[in-house]
């Protein structure tokens, strides 16, 4: 995997699967098409973008070195909410067989996927090179803030993007864990009786 080029310091962080919190409220969690079982994740993947720019002294021409001290990306899956329906008692098979489900596809699964996009995230971002206290950018001191703002976008709109894939890669994902395909695979763990609670 490669590791990203200072001053970017790209950080992909998910919440443990056992923080997850367990809601067994509703008979219906998730509306009619997932009577069983429904999971709710927080993607902050904004690339939470965090900019230390900085200059430094003039040489005597008036340039200054421009630089950046450190670039963060924060890339994190937060706050699990699993829903089983509430007529599954605790521990039964379908109770059992639901949350498997709602874990390996909708926490494990998304995670994967996230975790999946770091290493092209870094190299789209070491494209970029940025200038660094070792290496600066000399600048006449008026263009440091239209060189910052271009270097700003530049990079931000690599995040972006990679947000969205990776959105709409975790949108595919969950669909295709939702379909009636997939839930074959589920069904078949319990007798029917079960099911039909």
């Amino acid at each position: 995997m490669p590791n990203p080029i200072p001053p970017y310091f790209v950080h992909f962080l998910a919440d443990p699967v056992s923080s997850a919190q367990i809601d067994r409220s509703q008979l219906a969690p998730g509306g009619h098409t997932h009577s069983a079982g429904y999971t709710s994740i927080n993607f902050r993947g904004r690339g939470a973008l965090s900019w230390r720019p900085e200059t430094g002294a003039p040489r005597p021409d008036g340039m200054v070195p421009f630089f950046f001290q450190s670039v963060n990306i924060y890339f994190r899956l937060t706050d699990y909410v699993v829903q089983i329906t509430s007529s599954y008692p605790v521990g039964s098979c379908t109770y059992n067989a639901t949350l498997t489900h709602e874990i390996d596809e909708h926490i494990l699964n998304p995670t994967r996927i996230m975790y999946g996009f770091r290493g092209p995230l870094i190299l789209a971002l070491n494209a970029v090179r940025l200038p660094t206290q070792t290496a600066p950018r000399w600048l006449r001191p008026d263009q440091v803030s239209p060189t910052e703002t271009e270097y700003i976008r530049r990079t931000g709109r690599i995040v972006q993007d990679f947000r969205r894939r990776v959105s709409t890669a975790m949108r595919r994902a969950r669909d295709a864990s939702d379909s009636a395909e997939s839930y074959q695979l589920v069904y078949r763990q319990c007798p029917q009786e079960e099911w039909n609670r």
